[in-house]
C-alpha cells in the first residue's frame, strides 16, 4: 500500500524542532520522514546539514534527500544521526562510475542508497543504475523550494520508471496535494513526499491525513 511521507525542509535548527514536535504529535499517520539538504550550489538555496541534526532522537524511519554536490561528504554525519536511507540526484554526478562509487560510500556507512531524478532526465539515462537501488524518487518540480507546481508529465513518467521495473519503490517529491497524490499512485507510485501542503496547511495532521484519504481511494 502506498504511504505518505513527510518532509522538512529548513535552514534553522529551531524551524527543524517545530516541524519534527509537530510530525512527532501526528506519528501514528506515518512511520518515515524524509529531511531534505541543499548546498548552494546543486541548488541556490542552502538547509541544515546531517552534522547539525546529530542531536536528532527520531521515531521515524529517516531518510536524507541529498539536494548536493559530492552527496558522499554528508554521509557519516548522516549515519551518525539516524538516518536509514540516503537519496541522491543523478544529475549531481558527471558520469556513472563517480555516482556507483558514491553509491557504494552510502552502503558502507549503513545507509541505504536512492537516486532522485530531475524533471528534465530521461529515465533512459538512469536504466543502467536501477538494479544498484531500491528506491527512485521522481522530482515532481525542479529541486531547491517547497511550494512549487506539481509538473502533470511526472504522472507519465511514474508510469514509464514501474514498466521499467516492477520492484523498485517509487517515491514522489515536489508539488504533491491532494488530488495529485492519487494520480501519482494510481500510476505506481509507492511514496507520496510532501512538505508544503503539510506544513503551509492549518493544521499539519489533517493535511497529512486528508492525503492518506486521498491516496486510499
Amino acid at each position: 500500500m502506498a504511504e505518505v511521507v513527510p518532509a522538512i525542509l529548513t535552514n534553522d535548527v529551531s524551524d527543524f524542532r517545530k516541524k519534527h514536535a509537530e510530525l512527532f504529535a501526528a506519528s501514528h499517520l506515518f512511520s518515515k520522514l524524509h529531511i531534505d539538504f541543499a548546498d548552494g550550489e546543486f541548488v541556490r538555496n542552502t538547509t541544515l546539514k546531517p552534522g547539525d541534526l546529530l542531536f536528532l532522537k527520531s521515531p521515524f524511519a529517516l531518510a536524507a534527500h541529498f539536494m548536493t554536490f559530492h552527496p558522499e561528504n554528508y554521509f557519516s554525519d548522516a549515519s551518525k544521526a539516524g538516518f536509514k536511507t540516503a537519496i541522491v540526484h543523478f544529475e549531481a554526478f558527471n558520469d556513472l562510475q563517480a555516482l556507483n562509487e558514491a553509491l557504494d560510500q552510502a552502503e558502507q556507512q549503513k545507509l541505504q542508497p536512492g537516486l532522485a531524478v530531475n524533471p528534465e532526465t530521461p529515465l533512459v539515462k538512469v536504466g543502467g543504475i536501477l538494479s544498484r537501488v531500491s528506491l527512485v524518487q521522481l522530482m515532481g518540480i525542479h529541486p531547491g523550494y517547497q511550494g512549487q507546481k506539481f509538473m502533470a508529465s511526472t504522472v507519465e513518467k511514474i508510469k514509464e520508471l514501474r514498466s521499467l521495473s516492477k520492484n523498485v519503490i517509487i517515491a514522489v517529491d515536489g508539488g504533491v496535494k491532494v488530488g495529485i497524490a492519487r494520480q501519482c499512485v494510481k500510476a505506481g507510485a509507492d511514496m507520496i513526499i510532501s512538505g508544503s501542503a503539510i506544513f503551509r496547511s492549518e493544521d499539519a495532521e489533517m493535511a497529512i491525513e486528508a492525503l492518506k484519504a486521498d491516496i486510499e481511494t
